[in-house]
């Protein structure tokens, strides 16, 4: 690869293997920074395949705490900022859309199980959605919730109770606001 121009062939071998060096270690930085972004983005897809296998969309980014106890329908809409918290079982029908910032929990700590020591004891119960709900920005599902078909819940409301289909529900704690026909 060099001419010998004069100088000392050592020099010229210095170069080369200088040269060689500072390319190696240049692939090596590109390739651990393309390693960590494909990384990410397969954490990404992967949380977004495994929920758009049936037919439904995903907005951006959402949390599923234990993905094993979840259970989607198809045809749902989950918009960024979502939390499912799948300790005991979450069930969500066909057709339902989670607004941002919606939280479906299963699982929290009972409050009457305090002592002195602060004995902190976690209970939960399975949370079930019905078919073709609509559940607004930032409403709150409480454990052991179930939703029949046909309920829209208001922004920022909390579920604290089961509701019959074909319902609108808002508040804090959420009530009856009408049925629909």
């Amino acid at each position: 690869k060099y001419e010998k121009t004069g100088q000392n062939e050592n020099i010229l071998y210095v170069r080369s293997v200088e040269n060689n060096a500072v390319k190696f270690f240049n692939i090596v930085y590109v390739y651990s920074i393309v390693r960590r972004y494909i990384k990410y983005y397969m954490k990404i897809f992967r949380s977004y395949f495994y929920f758009n296998t049936m037919h439904n969309l995903v907005h951006g980014k959402i949390k599923v705490i234990n993905k094993k106890n979840v259970k989607i329908g198809s045809g749902c809409s989950i918009n960024e900022g979502v939390l499912i918290q799948g300790d005991c079982g979450v069930v969500i029908g066909n057709n339902v859309v989670l607004s941002t910032g919606v939280m479906i929990l299963d699982a929290g700590l009972n409050f009457d199980m305090l002592t002195h020591q602060c004995k902190r004891v976690h209970v939960g119960n399975k949370t079930f959605i019905g078919n073709n709900n609509w559940i607004a920005a930032g409403a709150i599902i409480l454990p052991g919730v179930i939703l029949g078909d046909n309920i829209l819940v208001g922004a920022g409301s909390v579920v604290t109770k089961s509701f019959d289909s074909n319902c609108v529900i808002a508040g804090n704690p959420a009530k009856l606001i009408r049925k629909l026909n």
